[in-house]
């Protein structure tokens, strides 16, 4: 029996209550090659909570471990998809050892891909990682497992793991063939019904190579889901699902004219995509049936995208901001709620820099519609072994939690005149500029109901009984009968917590 987990993220703000899409995926990946595996899939957010506090935590744990010595799995696999699920990660490992040492842990993903010497520096309860794409190593581990042997004492391509006190990784990188993509099985999941977004993604990998980004490290190169796997899926799914909003887990969206099948399967389609990539004449064809778009923008300063690698000239830079506008323009005209994504205080940053966001922002903010439009703009991180450490420690002015791999490593000075009070005083300035309209906070409530709230605030007494689970108020229940009830108590908690929902990130993490 081989056991796939999704662990919890201690980053609320950006929490959507979809289907765990990669190890969804790789799981159907290992059971369309061994139909006759028992395998299960569980996410502990859906299947047994988000922990509020450290009682609620170890409530969470107690329960996912009581199943897993019932189950008695021989493999249980991790996923790992950010940083924020790292340290929850290494802790799930660790406890899942601690109650059966026989069990082989492996893990995957962004995070394990680019920080595999760390992660298995910090902690033995991890045997193996598999590193990039996650199907082909994956399916080799649970092959060699479920004949009584040990992945271990065979080299297998794409790992990481450690041997006689040295960490070896085993680089072969091997893509998957997206034509022969699994179908997704949402069988394999304890709860199929218990979520309210359809995740999916159209495509793998970005050429762009933005500064900031991990993409580059796993999947340097873009490859769509050819268009007749996308039709299967996503008819299949949309039958035995009952989310109709799908969310395109991918940040380079371009399969517009798969748009007329997405509309006939009644799905609302929310996509994230880059300012200079989309064609703002599309946007009137696809208005019916989008929820919402995500720009990736990150700034109006030329000399800041340019640092960030998001232009290359000054040529590209105004069709870079000039797009941004059109489709900004084009959205509110066709009343489809947007969201601008941008980071304040970039390695570099001069006060003008902001102050050109800020300028830029402020007239955008002049349009006005019914689909209204959200500023999402949070602080910069830098993280080691990325092209954007590199780039900070280059520069005398730039100050940064310089703490390692598994801390919020926050800038605090971009440069000699602007510290980390400037920064926040733009971010809320440029965030208080969004156009909250009764269409955006639903479209909003329904992706991440817990967007912008103080992780506080999810004990607030106004929230009601059944939105919790077990004893008190430590266990927060993520499945969409409980978000129900819970996003008709949001707009009193936007409205008694407003002054905080402009503040740093921490703020909205779980202290658990």
């Amino acid at each position: 029996m081989i056991l796939l987990v999704e662990p919890i993220s201690k980053n609320i703000d950006m929490y959507i209550p979809a289907y765990p899409l990669p190890i969804l995926e790789i799981g159907s990946y290992i059971k369309s090659h061994l139909p006759g595996l028992d395998i299960k899939i569980i996410s502990i957010p859906v299947d047994y909570g988000l922990p509020l506090d450290q009682k609620g935590k170890e409530e969470i744990y107690a329960s996912f471990l009581e199943d897993v010595q019932s189950m008695k799995p021989s493999g249980v696999g991790i996923s790992c998809t950010a940083i924020s699920q790292a340290e929850e990660a290494i802790h799930l490992s660790e406890a899942i050892k601690a109650a059966d040492p026989n069990i082989f842990v492996f893990m995957g993903g962004y995070f394990p891909t680019l920080y595999y010497e760390e992660l298995l520096s910090r902690t033995s309860a991890v045997d193996i990682i598999v590193l990039g794409e996650g199907e082909p190593g994956a399916l080799r581990i649970v092959s060699i497992l479920e004949k009584g042997g040990d992945p271990l004492g065979e080299e297998i391509p794409n790992t990481a793991y450690r041997r006689g006190g040295e960490i070896h990784a085993n680089r072969q990188p091997v893509r998957v063939d997206l034509s022969t993509k699994a179908p997704m099985d949402l069988g394999l999941l304890k709860y199929p019904m218990a979520y309210d977004i359809l995740p999916y993604s159209f495509s793998r990998g970005c050429p762009y190579q933005c500064n900031f980004c991990m993409e580059e490290f796993i999947r340097p190169i873009r490859r769509e889901v050819p268009s007749e796997v996308v039709r299967e899926d996503l008819g299949r799914l949309s039958k035995a699902s009952n989310a109709k909003t799908l969310m395109v887990s991918d940040a380079l969206f371009r399969s517009f004219h798969l748009f007329p099948m997405l509309r006939s399967l009644g799905l609302k389609v929310n996509f994230e995509t880059r300012s200079d990539v989309m064609d703002p004449s599309i946007i009137p064809e696809i208005s019916n049936a989008v929820g919402m778009i995500a720009l990736g923008f990150e700034s109006a300063s030329f000399d800041t995208l340019k640092r960030m690698n998001k232009v290359k000239d000054r040529s590209h830079y105004a069709k870079y901001v000039g797009n941004t506008v059109r489709v900004f323009e084009e959205a509110v005209r066709n009343d489809i709620p947007i969201m601008i994504f941008m980071i304040a205080g970039y390695p570099g940053d001069t006060e003008k820099d902001l102050e050109e966001s800020l300028q830029f922002v402020r007239e955008l903010s002049r349009i006005k519609g019914p689909g209204g439009y959200v500023f999402k703009i949070g602080e910069c991180r830098v993280y080691p072994k990325t092209k954007l450490y590199k780039f900070a420690k280059s520069l005398p002015d730039v100050i940064f939690h310089d703490n390692g791999v598994f801390s919020d490593n926050v800038v605090t000075r971009t440069s000699r005149d602007l510290d980390f009070e400037k920064i926040l005083a733009y971010m809320e300035e440029i965030f208080h500029l969004s156009n909250p309209t009764e269409r955006l906070q639903g479209e909003i409530l329904n992706m991440m109901p817990f967007f912008r709230l103080p992780a506080k605030s999810l004990k607030d007494a106004s929230i009601p009984e059944c939105c919790y689970r077990g004893t008190g108020r430590g266990v927060f229940d993520a499945r969409s009968g409980s978000l129900r009830a819970f996003r008709e108590a949001v707009p009193a908690l936007t409205a008694k917590y407003k002054k905080l929902m402009a503040g740093e990130r921490s703020i909205r993490q779980l202290d658990i």
